[in-house]
């Protein structure tokens, strides 16, 4: 857990000089290409509103709207045909795959993705086989209230065996040509589109590169020829000379970079693991970033085709809090990032910061930067040799917390537990936004392992100030592994007795209470070793770009002067006063485990005898056993492991902190 404070120091006490360390470098998104429908060849003037132009710079979250529906063109006798016509036999039309939707409680939504997920498929909340007139958030079924989940639709494999009890219905069986056959794709468009114009549904297209209006011959793909006359490409017929056809010109596997920007570091980041959707008409692909946030799908898409990202892999799933249509809350955050033509092979796409603070834009940024936190979180585990949080955590991001910058990691869902207090989801993840009680149920179903709240200042919301609770949080999974679920259970009762307590935002207690509770003693093992691990990982991020920070004492900034270093989070820790009285959280040891692995420090600042010398971020990690629920039994357990060494200096530093 981790409370967010700003305070400043008296002059009597410490000169420093404080600057404004926080520049704001917001890139401006890129503009989409369009894509007025997924037939190539319906002109602009029919489809005038469906640029895809994302408004990420707002909250307002803003409905698709669907045109006509379009004559299938996957549909098993437009293949047979497409076949034949180019000069192959009708028998390779056989069925491929299904086009389903389903219709799940909200009760049932997740379990829903989980069951898709599993087997490598995914969920779209938008019917295929329709002209998409404006690119929205998000698609509701006008039959189906904004409360409840809409249709999902999906494309099966044949063999799909369908999650009992949730209603579905099978919308078509299809035929989905190998990556060598676009070709055909190419000319059962061509008939799916001449059955719309006969049907009034608009102008067919012609076969051509990339759906342009071809002035000459040049414009068609191979296996097709100008046809003066009716002014489109046709087919050429007889296999054009080759079983199976030469592809479609356009025809791509899409690949490039998804990236974060780092306000610290003022530069681009690949987004890691991210799950990366490429979809068009009913050919879906799925892949993930690496460590650089490339991606190559493995299917070859022709014409446009929509590259989604998903923020969610076996690690960790990370999920949006929100105040309408609930049920979303129910699926990790997603995004569509563009429809792209042509070689498709080279995109650059980019989370940016944009507008408020509560943007879309904002959070995807948040997503995108928690997701890559996690991800350092286990390089630096395997790096400093302490245990890795567990996998496949809930990790929900918000910025309606009581307090600015409010975490926690109570671990509902790897401790087995639904009964979450209201206090929690008042407190870390919808203060008076929306009536706890609502929001209850959903919480239930997707129990929350970590709350990170983002609400704060433009000018303070900065990747080393996000990532530093990011790796707090992090910290506390990594001593559940530790510790076992018995201990973690005793420390997250302790901290949501103190929540419950201290509910207020005006509480000075919020949340950890006092130190003359029984719950004190766990709480100060607990956090000393979180706060601790947030800002030595966040300094080993980003040292002196790092931007100002403090921890509810003073504020240490890149621009301090000497005997302080340049390194904010060092700082922080360094110059920690347990003996503070202004600060109601002074007992909390935070300085502590830094002045163990440290060389020592100036005693005129902090009071602190801190002669320890050089610690291993393994050795101070080692001791925290499920046995060890105070400070003092750390401090015993840590000097039984190091075989006593340095006992007089280690005992006098933690009398320095209380303890």
């Amino acid at each position: 857990m981790k409370k967010l404070h700003l305070k400043y120091p008296p002059l009597v006490l410490i000169l420093l000089v404080i600057f404004s360390c926080t520049k704001m470098d917001l890139k401006k998104d890129r503009t989409f290409e369009t894509d007025n429908t997924l037939l190539p060849g319906w002109s602009k003037a029919q489809l005038t509103s469906a640029d895809f132009i994302p408004q990420d710079g707002d909250s307002i979250e803003r409905i698709t709207t669907l045109g006509v529906k379009l004559t299938n063109p996957y549909l098993i006798p437009n293949m047979q045909q497409a076949y034949t016509n180019l000069g192959l036999s009708s028998s390779l039309a056989t069925i491929t795959n299904k086009y389903v939707r389903f219709k799940p409680t909200v009760a049932q939504l997740a379990a829903l993705d989980s069951t898709m997920d599993a087997q490598g498929l995914e969920l779209f909340d938008t019917p295929v086989d329709y002209v998409v007139t404006y690119e929205g958030d998000y698609y509701q079924d006008p039959s189906i209230p904004d409360s409840l989940p809409t249709w999902q639709y999906a494309v099966v494999p044949t063999n799909f065996v369908f999650p009992s009890g949730i209603i579905y219905e099978i919308l078509a069986q299809i035929h989905i040509p190998g990556d060598n056959y676009t070709a055909i794709e190419t000319e059962a468009e061509r008939l799916a589109s001449l059955q719309d114009s006969l049907n009034g549904g608009g102008s067919a297209p012609s076969g051509l590169k990339g759906g342009v209006q071809p002035n000459s011959a040049s414009y068609c793909d191979p296996c097709f020829v100008w046809d003066p006359i009716a002014r489109e490409c046709v087919p050429i017929g007889n296999g054009c000379g080759t079983n199976p056809p030469p592809p479609a010109v356009d025809a791509a596997i899409p690949a490039g970079y998804i990236y974060v920007h780092d306000t610290n570091l003022n530069t681009d980041i690949g987004v890691r693991k991210v799950r990366v959707v490429a979809r068009r008409w009913f050919k879906v692909d799925r892949t993930y970033t690496d460590n650089a946030g490339h991606f190559v799908c493995t299917k070859k898409f022709k014409h446009k085709v929509r590259i989604l990202e998903r923020f969610k892999n076996d690690d960790a799933r990370i999920y949006g809090v929100r105040g309408w249509r609930l049920y979303q809350m129910l699926f990790p955050v997603k995004r569509t990032l563009g429809i792209f033509s042509g070689t498709k092979n080279n995109l650059n796409l980019f989370n940016n910061q944009a507008g408020p603070i509560n943007s879309k834009a904002n959070r995807y940024w948040a997503a995108a930067t928690t997701h890559n936190a996690v991800q350092e979180h286990r390089d630096y585990a395997g790096q400093f040799s302490f245990s890795v949080a567990p996998s496949a955590m809930n990790i929900f991001i918000t910025n309606w917390a009581a307090l600015e910058g409010l975490a926690s990691t109570p671990l509902f869902h790897k401790r087995v537990i639904q009964n979450i207090p209201t206090s929690f989801i008042n407190t870390f993840l919808a203060s008076q936004v929306i009536s706890a009680s609502k929001l209850v149920p959903f919480f239930a179903i997707v129990n929350v392992d970590m709350a990170i709240d983002y609400h704060t200042t433009l000018a303070r919301f900065t990747s080393d100030w996000l990532k530093e609770t990011d790796y707090h949080e992090m910290s506390h999974a990594s001593h559940f592994t530790k510790a076992g679920t018995a201990w973690y259970n005793q420390f997250v009762t302790a901290e949501l007795n103190q929540i419950a307590a201290h509910t207020g935002a005006n509480d000075p207690l919020n949340p950890y209470g006092s130190s003359n509770t029984p719950d004190a003693p766990i709480i100060a093992l607990g956090e000393g070793w979180a706060y601790h691990m947030g800002h030595f990982l966040a300094d080993q991020r980003y040292g002196v770009n790092a931007t100002c920070t403090d921890e509810g004492q003073f504020q240490y900034c890149p621009s301090n002067p000497p005997p302080l270093v340049a390194h904010p989070h060092t700082n922080v820790l360094e110059f920690y006063i347990p003996t503070l009285s202004s600060d109601p959280f002074h007992w909390i040891p935070k300085g502590l485990m830094e002045d163990l692995i440290d060389n020592g420090e100036p005693v005129q600042f902090t009071q602190v005898n801190d002669l320890v010398l050089g610690l291993t971020t393994s050795q101070i990690f080692s001791a925290l056993q499920s046995d060890v629920t105070t400070v003092s039994q750390y401090k015993t357990r840590l000097l039984q492991q190091i075989g006593n060494g340095q006992l007089n200096n280690i005992n006098n530093l933690f009398t320095s902190y209380g303890y």
